[in-house]
């Protein structure tokens, strides 16, 4: 659950809400555009000022994986040179640059903010008032 809700870019508190303005990772005008709040916890987006300069630690990381997952087919699956690898490798990381930049997001905040079951229990119920 908690590994879907992380792919869907959902709120790490209510797993409900949404943690990017724009869904798509490839308006780059709108990458790094995040709510305030959740719109169904109230949970921050940002607990702290500069949260998210951590967030390079896991882009490094993710770099690093996809690098060493790439090397090995390429290398050895695919039987292709060094030299072309290293094209190849820029071309995806160009390519893959925003999914990686918002995943890294994601992941650094799932770290520090828990799941509470309770915050969708209050979103509802809260919900359930303003209709009354």
């Amino acid at each position: 659950m908690m590994l879907l809700s992380m792919l869907k870019c959902k709120c790490p508190k209510c797993r409900k809400g949404h943690l990017f303005i724009n869904s798509n990772p490839y308006i780059i005008n709108m990458l790094s555009k995040m709510p305030k709040n959740c719109e169904v916890c109230g949970q921050p987006t940002e607990p702290e000022p500069g949260f998210y300069f951590g967030a390079m630690y896991v882009s490094y990381a993710l770099g690093v994986a996809m690098f060493a997952f790439l090397f090995v087919l390429v290398e050895f699956i695919l039987k292709i040179g060094g030299y072309h690898f290293m094209w190849i490798y820029s071309l995806v990381m160009l390519l893959l640059w925003p999914v990686v930049f918002r995943a890294s997001r994601v992941v650094y905040i799932y770290t520090f903010v828990k799941y509470n079951a309770a915050a969708n229990l209050r979103s509802s119920t809260a919900t359930i008032t303003k209709k009354l």
